[in-house]
């Protein structure tokens, strides 16, 4: 049984072949943005696969994907499947979670320089 790898928190799961990132994942409790349910529509589940290997890009993928994104090895969680090999796949930050962090930074930052 194929073992997949998500990055930043490092969490490695049991997979079964064929399954999508997306579901794999929310079986888990390990969040990749989507608001499509699945059909590449929305281009929020953006993932890059790290290391090992998933399903070659479907047909909608390479429509909706660019070549160049195809090659860095970015792809949709919702149609990226699980192949009999682990894999590690690499969430990128959301970026409005980035931002709410830092200003949550700068605030810790300024109340430490008040004391």
């Amino acid at each position: 049984m194929p073992k997949v790898t998500f990055l930043p928190g490092g969490k490695t799961v049991k997979a079964r072949e064929g399954q999508t990132l997306v579901s794999l994942a929310g079986a888990h409790r390990i969040i990749i943005p989507q608001r499509c349910g699945g059909h590449a529509s929305c281009l929020m589940c953006k993932v890059v696969i790290e290391q090992g290997e998933v399903s070659p890009p479907s047909e909608l993928e390479r429509r909706k994907m660019q070549e160049k994104d195809l090659l860095d090895q970015i792809r949709l969680g919702c149609q990226a499947r699980v192949t009999g090999k682990d894999c590690v796949v690499r969430i990128p930050d959301n970026r409005l979670k980035s931002i709410v962090q830092a200003a949550l930074e700068r605030q810790r930052a300024e109340e430490e320089e008040e004391w």
